[in-house]
């Protein structure tokens, strides 16, 4: 998917190591936003929401006019704010019965 331009990747890395990583999946011209992630030990330096901000760009460039994106939880989602996403709803998630 990278290779025919379905995906992009961005990544913050340091002295050879990823620090962190995300990418996003256009469909027409929406993209989501996924998988933005970040080591523990280099947390709080702002790489998140500049991978994030780089995807947007991308996916931008590339023609997207819709971009979106999930939090996982209420600090997550104030990083995404500082990206410039606002919160539009909701969505839940449906797993099967246990046992």
């Amino acid at each position: 998917m990278l290779g025919d331009g379905r995906t992009a990747m961005a990544a913050a890395v340091r002295d050879g190591l990823v620090l962190c990583s995300g990418q996003y999946n256009p469909v027409g011209d929406v993209a989501e936003v996924v998988g933005v992630g970040t080591l523990p030990t280099a947390r709080r330096q702002g790489l998140a929401l500049g991978v994030t901000a780089a995807l947007v760009a991308e996916a931008r460039a590339r023609g997207a006019r819709t971009v979106f994106l999930s939090a996982g939880d209420e600090d997550v989602a104030r990083i995404y704010a500082r990206a410039g996403f606002r919160r539009v709803g909701t969505a839940l998630i449906a797993e099967p019965a246990a046992g």
